[in-house]
């Protein structure tokens, strides 16, 4: 059956909100502390990172952890399926390679139950899984840069989608994966550079943030993303996942347009039920479940341009990062958007509130 792609694609909407909300750098901070508390054992200090999207929380991420450890080996894998977000996160990665030098960076478009093993569980596309090593040459951002520009059209080739069989969700056509590092640090990071023979890791650290539809059972969040992130933690390894939790003025937009919209039926309450009700005795003794929080992001938006006055530009703004946060369906807000009575209640709910904010819920799961 044919499907339209899920809203979480929309290339235009998400990058818009990226831009206009402090989201990323409010979930970097909420992370540090946990970076923190990591104590790294050999070879390396190794996060993955479920979803990388424009790089932007990554970067974040791993400039923390240079701070934390300067001169501990670096393991980042992560996983993305648009051609377009890797590309972007590889041109925000040059400024790593020189800052912290042992690091080895991978990316995959494969699954999250796969992502972690870096193997496809499709037999036949596992035949033709690609790898691509990159040893980057030099010593500067530009040498860098330029080099993991050249990787374009080896993305074009192998980062291309195709429609799930049965669900119509996009998936990859082929599984790829590309490691990077610096060649001058081969030699020293040899034991932490994976291979097809041997292309499994376990981490210390697991972001997981909007990792999928808000609208799923809990049951399906802990199925297909939440359970494969815990099997694939490290002892002593932390699984921080993110999410939008509603109860906010870009709620409150969406609930004046579409009063029965029901965003979020399976928030962190619901999903740490689910596992504590359905995990195996042994592999619950070994987790712990760390009180949720609320963790408030906003709209950037210049004073002048709220008071007396809202712009035009700040309306539309807060329209994408309502309608982004909840996830609406795109049909439903082009219908909407033809009679324009959003723009009424967006400026509404701006004036009321000095601004737009969204609340998200984070909480972690560790393992002993």
């Amino acid at each position: 059956m044919k499907k339209n792609f899920r809203f979480f694609d929309n290339r235009q909407k998400y990058l818009l909100f990226v831009t206009t909300t402090n989201e990323k750098n409010v979930i970097a901070d909420n992370i540090h502390p946990h970076i923190k508390k990591i104590k790294p054992t050999k070879p390396a200090l190794k996060i993955f990172d479920a979803g990388m999207g424009d790089g932007s929380l990554l970067m974040n991420v791993m400039r923390q952890s240079h701070q934390e450890y300067p001169n501990i080996p670096l393991l980042i894998s992560t996983k993305e399926i648009s051609m377009e977000d890797v590309r972007l996160g590889l041109e925000k990665l040059p400024d790593r390679f020189v800052e912290h030098k042992n690091t080895v960076f991978i990316i995959s478009n494969l699954h999250y139950a796969e992502a972690a093993d870096l193997q496809s569980r499709n037999p036949n596309k596992q035949k033709q899984i690609n790898w691509k090593y990159v040893k980057l040459k030099g010593n500067s951002s530009i040498d860098f840069a330029n080099q993991l520009r050249t990787l374009n059209p080896f993305l074009e080739k192998n980062w291309q989608i195709e429609r799930a069989a049965i669900t119509g969700n996009p998936t990859y056509k082929t599984p790829s994966v590309l490691v990077i590092y610096r060649d001058d640090q081969e030699f020293v990071l040899s034991d932490l550079i994976p291979s097809k023979p041997n292309p499994s890791n376990k981490f210390d650290l697991i972001i997981a943030s909007q990792p999928y539809r808000s609208r799923i059972s809990a049951e399906k969040k802990a199925k297909y993303v939440i359970n494969p992130m815990i099997k694939a933690l490290a002892p002593k390894g932390q699984l921080i996942i993110i999410h939008a939790a509603g109860k906010d003025p870009a709620n409150q937009i969406i609930k004046k347009i579409w009063p029965k919209e029901n965003p979020f039926p399976a928030l962190a309450s619901e999903i740490t039920k689910y596992l504590k009700s359905n995990l195996p005795k042994e592999q619950l003794q070994k987790l712990s479940f760390l009180k949720k929080k609320i963790i408030r992001c906003k709209l950037r938006a210049l004073p002048n341009e709220i008071q007396g006055g809202i712009a035009t530009s700040v309306i539309f703004s807060a329209w994408n990062v309502a309608i982004y946060v909840n996830q609406i369906d795109d049909s439903k807000v082009l219908d909407e958007e033809k009679n324009q009575r959003y723009q009424k209640i967006v400026s509404s709910i701006i004036n009321k509130n000095n601004g737009l904010y969204f609340n998200n819920e984070i909480f972690v799961i560790t393992k002993s």
